[in-house]
């Protein structure tokens, strides 16, 4: 059985604190896609499997501290040695899946409010590179060297089949790139696209913190480039464990900012209504509320009709009382059913016609 030692403690507590705070962001969006929003979509269950990978992530890594990742090589047998460095890839391999989905996660978010073809296709591209780059280097990672278990214990006879350090650079600064191009994307691409400033304010500048993940992209890279000169590899690798599980935490936080705008509108409204015992307008259950409603959905035939200018009268009624609350600065309708109607239909570009009778 091993046991910590050196380092192994502080990888432990680092990587676990950084994987609850991604959890409960991850909580919290699934919480306003699914009862505030009422819809989710394909970005949801791409950021739900990013925190999965990053459990096992950090599991991985939890027992590769336990037997000697953090401990200087000498402190350590040479089972221990083996053990560890078996978990330790393990973990990487989660992780670097988990970049890939965290990343497209926030690319499929984009796809369903960007209105321009040639837009979606820049995302698509950017989504199955992404894909494509993090899976080669998983897979590429286990045939570096013949045979495979020479990789866990470099005191068996192997033949070295390429230097798997240049291909992991290579994804690292890819990904890192992606981070960055991903952050300035919203600023440019969402200009035409009609929602409201408010709500393309808080996209842009919760998705530019991915730059952010994008220089913990770049420090992991540079850690990758030093690691293979080190002959304490187990003390050594420390930094790229830990750089690792915060690029990933930074990459899952700017995911889902953007979606918890109506729950924070939530919680204010609530937070007001119980200071103030009644407000000016009644919402749609019928209650009274100083500040945000209760919304209803809306039905997929209520909204064709508004997208060809019909409309119902329950829907003409509907936007009616959206009007008069945002005349008194009432708003949080407009977080929700934009973002719900985006997330079921994808923004739509519509184009109004009158015409005259003289």
């Amino acid at each position: 059985m091993g046991h910590l030692t050196a380092l192994g403690p502080t990888i432990i507590l680092v990587i676990w604190i950084e994987t609850f705070a991604a959890a409960v962001f991850v909580g919290l969006r699934m919480y306003t896609r699914y009862y505030i929003v009422q819809a989710t979509g394909y970005d949801d269950w791409l950021i739900v499997a990013s925190i999965l990978l990053f459990i096992g992530y950090t599991s991985f890594c939890t027992v590769a501290a336990v037997y000697g990742l953090g401990s200087h090589f000498l402190d350590i047998t040479q089972a221990h040695f083996v053990l560890s460095n078996k978990m330790e890839v393990a973990g990487q391999t989660c992780n670097i899946i988990a970049v890939a989905t965290s990343k497209s996660s926030v690319a499929v978010f984009l796809l369903r409010l960007v209105v321009v073809p040639w837009h979606k296709v820049f995302l698509w591209v950017c989504i199955a590179s992404t894909f494509v780059v993090c899976i080669l280097c998983a897979t590429l990672e286990f045939f570096q060297c013949s045979p495979i278990a020479a990789m866990f214990d470099p005191s068996i006879p192997h033949t070295v089949n390429f230097d798997f350090t240049t291909n992991a650079i290579f994804s690292g600064g890819y990904t890192a790139m992606m981070d960055f191009v991903l952050a300035l994307f919203p600023w440019y691409f969402l200009a035409g696209v009609r929602i409201r400033r408010k709500e393309r304010l808080t996209i842009s500048f919760g998705l530019t913190l991915g730059v952010f993940a994008g220089i913990c992209g770049i420090v992991r890279a540079i850690e990758l480039g030093g690691l293979a000169s080190r002959s304490d590899f187990t003390y050594g690798t420390v930094p790229l464990t830990l750089w690792s599980s915060s690029e990933l935490l930074v990459a899952i936080v700017c995911a889902c900012i953007p979606v918890l705008r109506p729950l924070y509108k939530r919680l204010r409204g609530q937070a007001k209504q119980s200071d103030e015992s009644s407000g000016p307008y009644p919402n749609r259950s019928g209650s009274k509320a100083g500040h945000g409603y209760a919304l209803s959905s809306m039905r997929r035939d209520e909204f064709a009709a508004n997208e060809r200018g019909e409309g119902t009268s329950n829907s003409q009624n509907n936007a009616q009382g959206d009007i008069e609350r945002g005349a008194a600065g009432l708003d949080n309708g407009s977080d929700e059913s934009i973002l719900r109607d985006a997330w079921r239909y994808g923004i739509k570009e519509t184009t109004e016609v009158h015409v005259t009778y003289g």
